[in-house]
Protein backbone atom coordinates (compact mmCIF):
# COMPACT_ATOMS: atom_id res chain seq x y z
CA UNK A 1 0.00 0.00 0.00
CA UNK A 2 2.63 2.39 0.85
CA UNK A 3 4.11 1.94 -2.72
CA UNK A 4 0.99 2.32 -4.00
CA UNK A 5 0.55 5.63 -2.67
CA UNK A 6 3.82 6.77 -3.11
CA UNK A 7 3.52 6.59 -6.90
CA UNK A 8 0.15 8.24 -6.58
CA UNK A 9 1.83 11.03 -4.50
CA UNK A 10 4.50 11.43 -7.35
CA UNK A 11 2.11 12.72 -9.87
CA UNK A 12 0.66 15.99 -9.55
CA UNK A 13 -2.95 16.07 -8.30
CA UNK A 14 -4.04 17.92 -11.72
CA UNK A 15 -2.53 15.65 -13.60
CA UNK A 16 -4.43 12.98 -12.12
CA UNK A 17 -7.82 14.89 -12.74
CA UNK A 18 -6.48 15.78 -15.99
CA UNK A 19 -5.96 12.37 -17.05
CA UNK A 20 -9.12 10.77 -15.35
CA UNK A 21 -11.16 13.30 -17.32
CA UNK A 22 -9.62 13.62 -20.23
CA UNK A 23 -9.84 9.18 -20.79
CA UNK A 24 -13.47 9.41 -20.02
CA UNK A 25 -14.31 12.53 -22.33
CA UNK A 26 -12.51 11.03 -25.25
CA UNK A 27 -14.34 7.74 -25.58
CA UNK A 28 -17.53 9.98 -25.29
CA UNK A 29 -16.39 11.81 -28.11
CA UNK A 30 -14.88 9.00 -30.09
CA UNK A 31 -18.63 7.83 -29.53
CA UNK A 32 -20.24 11.06 -30.67
CA UNK A 33 -17.88 11.10 -33.66
CA UNK A 34 -18.35 7.63 -35.14
CA UNK A 35 -22.56 8.71 -34.80
CA UNK A 36 -22.14 11.98 -36.47
CA UNK A 37 -20.24 9.20 -39.36
CA UNK A 38 -23.44 7.14 -39.10
CA UNK A 39 -25.48 9.88 -39.57
CA UNK A 40 -23.87 11.33 -43.21
CA UNK A 41 -23.33 8.06 -44.67
CA UNK A 42 -27.21 7.62 -44.15
CA UNK A 43 -28.16 10.68 -45.09
CA UNK A 44 -26.03 10.42 -48.49
CA UNK A 45 -27.87 7.08 -49.21
CA UNK A 46 -31.38 8.36 -48.15
CA UNK A 47 -30.38 11.50 -50.55
CA UNK A 48 -29.11 8.85 -53.48
CA UNK A 49 -32.33 7.12 -52.50
CA UNK A 50 -34.88 9.78 -53.44
CA UNK A 51 -33.11 11.01 -56.61
CA UNK A 52 -33.71 7.27 -57.39
CA UNK A 53 -37.60 7.67 -57.32
CA UNK A 54 -37.83 10.82 -58.51
CA UNK A 55 -35.98 9.12 -61.48
CA UNK A 56 -38.16 6.60 -61.37
CA UNK A 57 -41.05 8.81 -61.66
CA UNK A 58 -40.00 10.57 -64.36
CA UNK A 59 -38.52 7.08 -66.03
CA UNK A 60 -35.14 8.07 -66.60
CA UNK A 61 -34.58 5.20 -64.61
CA UNK A 62 -35.87 1.09 -64.78
CA UNK A 63 -35.56 0.56 -61.02
CA UNK A 64 -38.98 -0.55 -59.42
CA UNK A 65 -40.61 2.33 -57.44
CA UNK A 66 -41.64 -0.16 -54.60
CA UNK A 67 -38.25 -1.54 -54.56
CA UNK A 68 -37.16 2.14 -54.16
CA UNK A 69 -39.78 2.79 -52.29
CA UNK A 70 -39.08 0.05 -49.21
CA UNK A 71 -35.44 0.89 -49.26
CA UNK A 72 -36.03 5.02 -49.27
CA UNK A 73 -38.13 3.57 -45.84
CA UNK A 74 -35.57 1.25 -44.61
CA UNK A 75 -32.71 3.82 -44.99
CA UNK A 76 -34.54 6.69 -43.53
CA UNK A 77 -35.35 4.40 -40.11
CA UNK A 78 -31.23 3.72 -40.03
CA UNK A 79 -30.92 7.46 -40.40
CA UNK A 80 -33.41 8.38 -37.38
CA UNK A 81 -31.10 5.45 -35.36
CA UNK A 82 -28.29 7.29 -35.42
CA UNK A 83 -29.72 10.66 -34.88
CA UNK A 84 -30.96 9.27 -31.62
CA UNK A 85 -27.28 7.50 -31.35
CA UNK A 86 -26.08 10.57 -31.70
CA UNK A 87 -27.78 12.50 -28.99
CA UNK A 88 -27.63 9.98 -26.76
CA UNK A 89 -23.68 10.00 -27.48
CA UNK A 90 -23.77 13.78 -27.05
CA UNK A 91 -25.69 13.59 -23.90
CA UNK A 92 -23.20 10.97 -22.03
CA UNK A 93 -20.31 13.39 -23.31
CA UNK A 94 -22.34 16.47 -21.80
CA UNK A 95 -22.86 14.59 -18.94
CA UNK A 96 -18.95 13.42 -18.64
CA UNK A 97 -18.14 17.28 -18.72
CA UNK A 98 -20.56 17.68 -16.37
CA UNK A 99 -19.39 14.69 -14.01
CA UNK A 100 -15.69 16.34 -13.88
CA UNK A 101 -16.26 17.64 -10.34
CA UNK A 102 -17.21 13.86 -9.48
CA UNK A 103 -13.87 12.97 -10.56
CA UNK A 104 -11.69 15.39 -8.75
CA UNK A 105 -13.73 14.05 -6.11
CA UNK A 106 -12.50 10.58 -6.59
CA UNK A 107 -9.08 11.65 -7.12
CA UNK A 108 -9.02 14.45 -3.84
CA UNK A 109 -10.07 11.22 -1.92
CA UNK A 110 -7.77 8.96 -3.11
CA UNK A 111 -4.78 11.50 -2.83
CA UNK A 112 -5.72 12.47 1.11
CA UNK A 113 -5.73 8.71 1.63
CA UNK A 114 -2.48 8.20 0.31
CA UNK A 115 -1.46 11.28 2.70
CA UNK A 116 -2.82 9.79 5.93
CA UNK A 117 -2.46 6.22 5.47
CA UNK A 118 1.47 6.21 6.97
CA UNK A 119 -0.03 8.41 10.09
CA UNK A 120 -3.55 6.60 10.20
CA UNK A 121 -4.67 3.79 13.11
CA UNK A 122 -5.05 0.43 11.86
CA UNK A 123 -8.78 1.10 11.91
CA UNK A 124 -8.51 3.56 9.45
CA UNK A 125 -5.88 1.86 7.55
CA UNK A 126 -8.29 -1.38 7.14
CA UNK A 127 -11.21 0.62 5.73
CA UNK A 128 -8.69 2.54 3.41
CA UNK A 129 -7.05 -0.78 2.06
CA UNK A 130 -11.24 -2.22 2.19
CA UNK A 131 -12.03 0.91 -0.74
CA UNK A 132 -8.96 0.02 -2.75
CA UNK A 133 -8.73 -3.21 -2.53
CA UNK A 134 -11.22 -6.14 -4.45
CA UNK A 135 -9.60 -9.21 -3.13
CA UNK A 136 -6.44 -11.00 -2.00
CA UNK A 137 -5.31 -14.10 -2.90
CA UNK A 138 -3.09 -16.53 -0.76
CA UNK A 139 -1.52 -19.40 -2.63
CA UNK A 140 0.80 -22.14 -1.78
CA UNK A 141 4.25 -21.05 -0.18
CA UNK A 142 2.36 -17.55 1.02
CA UNK A 143 2.86 -16.23 -2.70
CA UNK A 144 0.28 -12.97 -2.14
CA UNK A 145 -1.58 -11.52 -5.12
CA UNK A 146 -3.96 -8.19 -4.42
CA UNK A 147 -6.07 -7.26 -6.97
CA UNK A 148 -7.48 -3.95 -6.65
CA UNK A 149 -10.62 -2.22 -7.77
CA UNK A 150 -8.15 0.23 -9.76
CA UNK A 151 -4.68 -0.60 -11.21
CA UNK A 152 -2.29 2.47 -10.91
CA UNK A 153 -2.00 2.44 -14.39
CA UNK A 154 -5.07 2.56 -14.67
CA UNK A 155 -5.96 5.38 -12.03
CA UNK A 156 -3.41 7.03 -14.11
CA UNK A 157 -4.49 7.15 -17.03
CA UNK A 158 -1.97 4.51 -18.62
CA UNK A 159 -4.58 1.67 -19.87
Amino acid sequence: MRTFFSRVKTVPHERLVELATARDEETHRIAYRQAEREIEASQRQVTALEEEVVKALTGESQLDLTVANSMLLKHREKLQTARHAMEEAKARLEKEKSSAQQTKDQIDEMVSWADCYAKADIGTRHMIIARLIERVDVATGYKVHIKFRVSLRQFLGQE
